[in-house]
């Protein structure tokens, strides 16, 4: 075989590979904000996520802040979400959780409010253990922006136990209507 042609034969073949790879999914990306209103304290969200086809949605980045009344005054809340590399994203990190809905919720005698988070966590083969209602969890911050529950396992009595506490049983059993982050 000539020079030339052993050349077109290994460019040939280098197609082939290349055509085989499977291509990165075409994302979007779309940043949404949200503003939320807990007696006197405001909250505001900034999520960045990726629209991928055939994929949920994939939180890239997210930030809380406590919105301070003097200029420059806010401050970023806890964030529970860690990065993570889905299979299917290669080369781009993701949060492996992420707040999706939230709520101020009062106390029964209206004297104290609370900020209450939905977290829910990405579905990923390196997370087995995000399936069904293990997906969703609760976190509660008084309206200073500290965590009430921060730590405790997203299951279990630890969390009933401190709502009821705070005077927050109620939802317990009537449940929390929640807005969209991004509303």
């Amino acid at each position: 075989m000539g020079g030339s042609a052993a050349l077109a034969c290994c460019f040939w073949a280098l197609c082939l590979a290349a055509e085989a790879q499977p291509s990165p999914p075409t994302t979007t990306v779309v940043e949404q904000h949200g503003q939320l209103a807990c007696g006197t304290a405001r909250f505001e969200a900034v999520t960045q996520y990726l629209e991928v086809p055939d994929h949920d949605r994939q939180v890239q980045a997210q930030r809380l802040s406590l919105i301070g009344e003097a200029p420059g005054s806010s401050h970023s809340l806890p964030h529970e979400g860690r990065l993570l590399r889905q299979p299917f994203l290669r080369q781009t990190p993701v949060l492996d959780a992420w707040v999706s809905g939230w709520a101020c919720v009062a106390s029964a005698d209206g004297r104290h409010q609370y900020l209450y988070l939905m977290y829910v966590c990405a579905e990923s083969p390196l997370r087995p253990a995000c399936v069904g209602d293990t997906r969703e969890w609760v976190r509660l911050l008084d309206t200073r922006g500290r965590p009430l529950n921060g730590g405790f396992p997203h299951a279990g009595p630890r969390t009933p136990a401190l709502m009821k506490r705070l005077g927050l049983g109620r939802h317990l059993q009537e449940g929390v209507t929640l807005k969209d982050i991004a509303d």
